[in-house]
C-alpha cells in the first residue's frame, strides 16, 4: 500500500503489544488467503467467519505480524491487541494511503430512507459551488470525474479508502458518502473522518442482520463517532427514530436539528406550492431563507433537501449556491422516476422497499392522483421477513395491489407473496403474480386514465436475484417495453428480449 512504514502504536492509540514494542506496517490485509510475506494480518470478525480462526494460515503465508482482539498463544510473530480489529483495519488502511490525515472534505449520510437522494442533492450543491465532488453510494461511485455503477452502498474499508485515494489523485476536494447500518456496525468508515454528517430517519429495516430495532438504532447512531472533533451531526427531529438516538449521539457530536412543521427544529422548510412534477419550497437555514423549486415531489424529498442544504451550510457553502444546487437536481434514478411513453395514465418507479418509504411514496402520489393508485410491490428474500406484514399494510393505502417478486433470492416467491398479502386489508383489490414482468403488464392493463401505477421496490436496480442467478431486470426498461407494446406498437426487431421471472414450482 505504502513504501513508508506506519507505526501501529501511533495509529492505533491505546493498543497493547506482545513479542514487540511496536509494529511497522507497509501493507495490511484482513484476508488470510491474500497475505504476502511481510504483510500485517488483521483478524477481523466478519459475518460468516472470524479472522482469528485463520491466524495460523496467515502466518504460514508470511504475515510478519498480526492485529487481534485477544492474545493468541503459540504464535511467535509480533501481536498488536486492540479493542476492535475492524476499526483498526480501517484506520491502518487510511494511514497507509493518506499518511497522518485524510485531506478530503467528507460528508456522511445515513438513514433508513433518503440517503441516496440527500447524497445526490448535496453533491449537486457542492458542484454548484465549484468543488469537484466524489460520491460513494447505492447507485453509483464517482471519483469526481468518472462514474461507475455501485454494487453496494458502502464498500469494505480497504476499497473505501482506495476509492477516496482515487478521488484525491483526480484532485477531487469533496466527497459525499452514503453509510449503511452494516457499514457502521462493521466500522468500514473508521478511517475517514467526517466534516459533517446527517441521519435522515430511522425506521424498521435489516432486522435479519441487526436483530431488533434497538440494535438498528444503535448502529445508525455510530455515525456520530466518525466526525471530526466539533463537527456537527444533523438529525431529523420530526422522526421518532431519530429522536430516540438524540441523547446517544449528543455525547459524541454537536447536534443540529432539522424538520418540517416543527418549531423546535433549527433548520426547516415551508411548502409554498406543488404540482405532480415539482414543488416550490422556502428553506429556513442559519444563513437565512431561500426559495427553491424542487423537481422531486413529496414531503420526504423536502426533508431530504433540508438535510442536504444543512450539510452544505456546515461545509461553508453560501445560500445562493445551495438553492442553485438543489434546483439543478432533475431526478435521482429510481426515486419516483417518471416513465412517460404516451400512455393515458402515469407510471412512477420508486426504490421504496421499506414500509415507511412505501407509505411516503403512496401519500405523495395521492396528492395529485384523480384516479386510483395501482401499486406493484414485493419484498426481498433472505432478508428481514418481519417487515413483510407492514409492507402489505403500507401498500393497502392504494386502491389496487399487484403483489409480485422483488429479489426472492433463495426463498420461494409464493411464500414471500403470501407473507405480504397477510398485511392487506379485507376487501383490498389484490392480484398475486410472481413473475414481475407479468405483474407490471397486469397493472398497466388495469390502469385507466387518471390512474397512477407505482412500481415499487427495485428502483434503479438492473438485475433480479433468483436462487443463485442474477438476471437482467430493470423496472424502467420493462415498463417502457410493455408500454410500447400496449400503446405504441413498434416493429418486432426494435424490441429487446422480454424480461421474466421463472415461476416457483
Amino acid at each position: 500500500m505504502n513504501s513508508i512504514p506506519v507505526s501501529l502504536q501511533r495509529v492505533l492509540l491505546g493498543s497493547r503489544f506482545l513479542n514487540c514494542a511496536d509494529i511497522a506496517a507497509r501493507s495490511v490485509t484482513a484476508d488470510s488467503r491474500t497475505v504476502l510475506p511481510g504483510d500485517v494480518f488483521v483478524a477481523v470478525a466478519g459475518c460468516r467467519t472470524d479472522g482469528h480462526q485463520h491466524i495460523a494460515s496467515a502466518v504460514a503465508n508470511g504475515a510478519a505480524a498480526i492485529v487481534v482482539q485477544r492474545p493468541v498463544e503459540g504464535i511467535r510473530v509480533p501481536q498488536c491487541i486492540v479493542p476492535c480489529t475492524a476499526a483498526a483495519f480501517a484506520r491502518l488502511c487510511a494511514a497507509l494511503t493518506f499518511g497522518d490525515r485524510c485531506p478530503m472534505v467528507s460528508a456522511g449520510i445515513t438513514g433508513t430512507n433518503g440517503k441516496t437522494t440527500t447524497s445526490w442533492m448535496l453533491r449537486s450543491i457542492l458542484q454548484e459551488a465549484k468543488f469537484q465532488t466524489g460520491l460513494i453510494g447505492t447507485i453509483e461511485n464517482s471519483d469526481g470525474v468518472e462514474q461507475q455503477p455501485a454494487n453496494m452502498t458502502t464498500p469494505p474499508a480497504d476499497r473505501l479508502v482506495q476509492q477516496v485515494g482515487n478521488m484525491l489523485a483526480k484532485r477531487t476536494s469533496h466527497c459525499v458518502i452514503e453509510i449503511s447500518s452494516h457499514a457502521l456496525t462493521q466500522k468500514r468508515c473508521a478511517g475517514i473522518p467526517l466534516s459533517a454528517a446527517a441521519i435522515t430517519n430511522i425506521s424498521q429495516d435489516h432486522f435479519d442482520y441487526h436483530g431488533d430495532l434497538q440494535n438498528y438504532r444503535t448502529a445508525k447512531s455510530e455515525i456520530a463517532k466518525l466526525l471530526h472533533p466539533d463537527a456537527p451531526l444533523l438529525l431529523n427531529i420530526t422522526d421518532a427514530g431519530c429522536r430516540s438516538v438524540l441523547d446517544a449521539v449528543s455525547e459524541f457530536a454537536p447536534v443540529i436539528t432539522f424538520g418540517l412543521d416543527c418549531a423546535e427544529a433549527e433548520l426547516g422548510a415551508t411548502l409554498l406550492s406543488q404540482t405532480h412534477r415539482s414543488q416550490r419550497i422556502c428553506l429556513h437555514l442559519a444563513q437565512g431563507n431561500a426559495e427553491v423549486r424542487l423537481r422531486m415531489i413529496g414531503r420526504h424529498n423536502v426533508e431530504n433537501a433540508v438535510a442536504a442544504a444543512g450539510l452544505a451550510e456546515q461545509l461553508g457553502i453560501p445560500l445562493r449556491d445551495i438553492a442553485a444546487g438543489l434546483e439543478a437536481v432533475r431526478t435521482v434514478p429510481g426515486r419516483l422516476e417518471r416513465i412517460d411513453e404516451g400512455q393515458p395514465f402515469q407510471v412512477l418507479v420508486d426504490y421504496a422497499h421499506t414500509h415507511d418509504a412505501l407509505s411516503r411514496s403512496i401519500a405523495t402520489i395521492r396528492d395529485f392522483t384523480p384516479g386510483r393508485i395501482i401499486c406493484v410491490f414485493g419484498a426481498g428474500g433472505d432478508r428481514d421477513a418481519s417487515k413483510r406484514l407492514m409492507m402489505g399494510q403500507a401498500a393497502a393505502a392504494s386502491e389496487v395491489c399487484v403483489v409480485t417478486s422483488d429479489n426472492p433470492r433463495s426463498e420461494d416467491p409464493l411464500q414471500i407473496i403470501h407473507d405480504l398479502m397477510g398485511g392487506l386489508l379485507p376487501g383490498t383489490q389484490a392480484v398475486a403474480e410472481p413473475d414481475r414482468a407479468a405483474a407490471i403488464r397486469q397493472a398497466f392493463e388495469l390502469a385507466e386514465p387518471g390512474d397512477v401505477v407505482l412500481l415499487a421496490g427495485k428502483g434503479h436496480e438492473t438485475v433480479q436475484e433468483i436462487q443463485e442467478r442474477r438476471q437482467p431486470f430493470d423496472d424502467r426498461f420493462v415498463a417502457r417495453q410493455l408500454l410500447h407494446e400496449l400503446y405504441a406498437p413498434l416493429p418486432e426487431e426494435s424490441l429487446h428480449p422480454t424480461y421474466s421471472l421463472i415461476r416457483s414450482a
